[in-house]
């Protein structure tokens, strides 16, 4: 994806832009790009690629999330060959996540084991909602 604004912006706070603003981002970027393949359900596609997004995000590597998936489908290689278009992707969300974090120690005093905890259980919730129709 491409934004009018930089990671460095988010984390900062001179931007507003949160968890469902990107997942919202996200869906309508893998819409575009997977629609009209035959035998591809953009939304499970979307939602493999956001917890990507998000393992990566949060320190992980790209290449463990891969072998965990299950090697006979299409999503390792294909995931595989996307990882440099998923780099920007990437960046943002650990950028949201970083403000998030950043907002609840330094904002709130909370600690940052906690701060940790309350972002994660954010991120759950907000997956929970789903943006699909």
């Amino acid at each position: 994806m491409e934004w009018e604004f930089t990671a460095a912006e988010v984390v900062r706070g001179e931007v507003d832009y949160g968890l469902a603003e990107f997942r919202a981002d996200l869906l309508k970027e893998v819409e575009q790009n997977m629609g009209g393949m035959e035998g591809v359900a953009p939304e499970r596609i979307f939602e493999v690629i956001y917890d990507l997004c998000y393992w990566c995000a949060t320190g992980n590597e790209y290449d463990e999330f891969l072998s965990g998936l299950d090697q006979d489908s299409f999503l390792p290689a294909f995931l595989g060959t996307i990882r440099a278009h998923l780099e920007p992707n990437i960046e943002m969300l650990g950028a949201i996540l970083q403000s998030l974090i950043m907002e609840r120690v330094e904002g709130k005093n909370i600690p940052l084991e906690e701060a940790l905890k309350q972002v994660d259980e954010l991120n759950r919730q907000v997956v929970a909602k789903r943006v699909l129709n």
